[in-house]
C-alpha cells in the first residue's frame, strides 16, 4: 500500500505526524517509530519476562535516534491483544502515559494483535487462523480472510475456543481452500490445530511485529480519520478471559 504522508499533514513536520508503535502482546515484542506510515526505526524487545524493564529504554533509544524529543511525538499505535496479560498491561500503560504527559495532544490508535500477526502470513494464504495459548486445553483464536485488495479482514473476532473445533469450522468455511494456522498457540496445541486442509506457518512468522502495528495503525488513520483514535479512558487490553490470579480471587470471594 502506498502511504500519503501529506494526509492531515498541516502542522506536522516532514509532511506527517511523528508516530510511535508498541507491540508487547507476545514473547517477542518490539517498538517502531515513523513519520506517518514511513518507518524510521524498529527495535526488538528481549524475552517477555523483561518487557517491563526494556520497553521504555527501547522507546527512548529510538526516539533519540530519530532526532526527536519525547514532547515531539504526535501519535502512538499500540497492539491491544489478545496475548500476554503482563505484556499488554505494559504497552497500554506506556501509551496512556504518553497521552497524559502531553496533556491529551498525543492521539492513540488501538491495533488488534491477531491482525498484526496475520500480516506475516505467506502471500498464497487466503484463510488464516491465528491461535495463542490460553492454557486448560484452549486457545485465544481469530479467523481472517484475504480481502479483494489483498489486505486481511477479520472474519471471526478473537475468542476463547476449543482449538480442534475452531479449526474444523475454519476448514469447512474455506470451501476446499487451505487454511493457514499461525501464532504461539501452535506450539502447545499442534495436534488439535493441524488437521487435513491445514498448513502450519513457519514458526519465525508467528510473532506480532511493531513495524506492522505502525503500518496498520496508519492505515486506520488514513481510512477513518479522527474515528481511528481511541480516547485514553477507553484504551484497554483485549484479555478475553480474566487473568488467572483474578479468576482465583473472584472464586474465593464467591
Amino acid at each position: 500500500m502506498a502511504f500519503d504522508l501529506n494526509m492531515g499533514g498541516k502542522g506536522y513536520p516532514e509532511g506527517g505526524p511523528r508516530v510511535v508503535a508498541l507491540e508487547s502482546s507476545g514473547r517477542q515484542g518490539g517498538v517502531a517509530v515513523g513519520v506517518g506510515g514511513g518507518l524510521r526505526g524498529v527495535k526488538g524487545l528481549p524475552a517477555a519476562s523483561r518487557h517491563a524493564i526494556e520497553l521504555m529504554p527501547c522507546l527512548a533509544d529510538l526516539v533519540v535516534a530519530a532526532g526527536w524529543s519525547a514532547e515531539e511525538i504526535d501519535q502512538v499505535y499500540v497492539g491491544t491483544g489478545p496475548g500476554s496479560f503482563t505484556g499488554l498491561r505494559i504497552s497500554i500503560a506506556v501509551a496512556r502515559g504518553l497521552v497524559q504527559a502531553s496533556g491529551g495532544r498525543v492521539k492513540v490508535v488501538a491495533v488488534p494483535s491477531l491482525e498484526v500477526i496475520a500480516q506475516n502470513a505467506p502471500a498464497e494464504a487466503r484463510h488464516v487462523v491465528v491461535a495463542l495459548d490460553a492454557k486448560r486445553g484452549q486457545v485465544f483464536a481469530g479467523r481472517l480472510g484475504r480481502g479483494a485488495n489483498g489486505s486481511w479482514v477479520t472474519v471471526e473476532e478473537p475468542a476463547l475456543v476449543d482449538p480442534q473445533d475452531f479449526v474444523r469450522r475454519a476448514v469447512q468455511a474455506a470451501g476446499g481452500e487451505r487454511v493457514f494456522v499461525m501464532g504461539e498457540g501452535v506450539e502447545y496445541h499442534r495436534a488439535a490445530l493441524i488437521q487435513e486442509g491445514v498448513v502450519e506457518v513457519e514458526k519465525s512468522l508467528w510473532a506480532a511485529r511493531a513495524e506492522e502495528v505502525l503500518r496498520l495503525g496508519w492505515e486506520r488513520v488514513q481510512t477513518l480519520g479522527d474515528g481511528a483514535f481511541t480516547a485514553v479512558g477507553d484504551l484497554l487490553p483485549l484479555y478475553i478471559r480474566l487473568p488467572e490470579a483474578e479468576e482465583l480471587w473472584r472464586k474465593r470471594q464467591g
